[in-house]
């Protein structure tokens, strides 16, 4: 048994236009293929640290194989309370009910500060074996948790994009 954490790009960083978009649909049938691959292989925890676009897509993957796979279970890694508030309504109801449905939800600051999205994504790091990334060679956050895994000597699989 092992544990898998996930981080990527959120939507204005991906090379498509919304989620309707042909390549939007073979990322994620990439992330669920990927996920059915390492459930097969043993891990059972799953981690997401919650953000739009690829967290979002990884952790409704992961429940969406737990009605295949009951063994296995998601954490939410949020990084403060407010993370949604300054969302689009239906991008906090989808959120939300993600929330309902992980085994745990660790919120990592009490509020909202400069550095807390930082610290959620090192505590994904900290808390996998395993981190998947969909991830092209960009800067920001997504990179900066891909050079935070590997100062930690994790296994790291990269996704493409597209």
């Amino acid at each position: 048994m092992y544990r898998v954490s996930f981080t990527g790009y959120r939507p204005e960083k991906l090379p498509f236009f919304g989620e309707d978009d042909p390549l939007c649909a073979e990322l994620k049938a990439k992330l669920r293929a990927q996920i059915k691959e390492l459930i097969e292989s043993g891990a059972d925890i799953f981690n997401s640290g919650m953000a739009l676009g690829v967290d979002t897509w990884a952790a409704e993957a992961v429940l969406e194989l737990k009605k295949e796979y009951p063994q296995i279970a998601l954490n939410a890694f949020v990084p403060c309370p407010e993370q949604a508030d300054r969302w689009k309504k239906a991008d906090k109801a989808r959120y939300t009910k993600i929330l309902g449905q992980c085994a745990k939800v660790i919120t990592v600051e009490p509020r909202y500060t400069k550095c807390c999205m930082t610290k959620r994504n090192h505590a994904l790091v900290d808390m996998c074996d395993v981190l998947v990334a969909v991830f092209d060679g960009k800067s920001g956050g997504t990179k900066q948790t891909v050079d935070y895994a590997k100062s930690k000597d994790r296994e790291i699989i990269l996704l493409s994009p597209i």
